[in-house]
């Protein structure tokens, strides 16, 4: 029985399982063997022992990890598979990929981080309570809203928000968080944002942090869902068109 042309074989689709299967032990090994950022793997005639499988398997398993972020493939002589940092942005990379072919919009993404950056305040403040890390947000807060130029401020706000979630000590929170906001702020970066934009920001940002320092989760998340939605409206109604255009898959290759 013939197959229809361009769909996958039994054949090719055991071979994708296969290089999936080996992705997952690499991983596996990785953390086994308490392998960190910069080390290298082992070389391929190794590898290929080691997990039983031939030549193009084990290279298509490598393709998807480094697809993902997790590791590099250094080229030349003493190159070969070295382990990454994970860090949000490779998330938010592969993520992005899958909503621009789901036709996600860039609303969805903010409303989306409206149900969980108010919960990573209220994780902070419930977490962080009169912590150095607490007070550390706090002066970051209130070094003050002036910056050169718009890349400086998005840095600086990105700064405070991504401190905010990590203080909520939940890995996923942060990693989906931090994602989905490095996806927004690869938008927006053209965007201008005027001096009395940025006051207004500060001044949320600082409420924030000295609710966390407090301890207040209640009022940390209330005072971020009034700041995010503020930033929503800002951006909808100075740039309309934005929040309803379809994510674009962030391809570094």
């Amino acid at each position: 029985m013939s197959t229809t042309a361009g769909a996958p074989t039994r054949r090719s689709t055991r071979k994708d399982k296969l290089a999936n299967n080996v992705a997952q032990s690499v991983l596996r090994d990785i953390k086994r063997r308490g392998l960190g950022a910069g080390d290298q793997l082992p070389k391929e005639a190794d590898m290929l022992a080691e997990y039983s499988v031939g030549r193009g398997t084990l290279r298509e398993a490598l393709r998807v990890l480094e697809t993902c972020g997790l590791i590099a493939l250094k080229p030349g002589p003493g190159g070969g598979p070295v382990v990454q940092s994970v860090h949000p942005e490779d998330f938010g990379r592969v993520a992005s990929l899958f909503f621009q072919f789901a036709e996600v919009t860039y609303r969805e993404v903010n409303e989306a981080r409206l149900i969980l950056e108010p919960m990573a305040a209220r994780l902070a403040a419930e977490r962080q309570k009169g912590t150095d890390a607490a007070r550390e947000l706090v002066d970051l807060a209130a070094a003050g809203p002036d910056a050169p130029d718009t890349e400086t401020y998005l840095h600086i706000t990105a700064d405070f928000h991504a401190s905010v979630i990590a203080m909520g000590e939940n890995t996923l929170v942060s990693l989906v968080c931090q994602s989905l906001a490095e996806i927004f702020r690869d938008r927006v970066r053209s965007v201008l944002f005027p001096k009395t934009r940025q006051h207004d920001v500060h001044a949320a940002h600082v409420d924030i942090a000295e609710a966390i320092l407090a301890g207040d989760g209640a009022r940390a998340e209330s005072l971020m869902t009034t700041h995010m939605t503020a930033y929503v409206k800002y951006v909808a109604k100075q740039h309309p068109a934005l929040l309803d255009e379809v994510v674009v898959w962030q391809n570094r290759g």
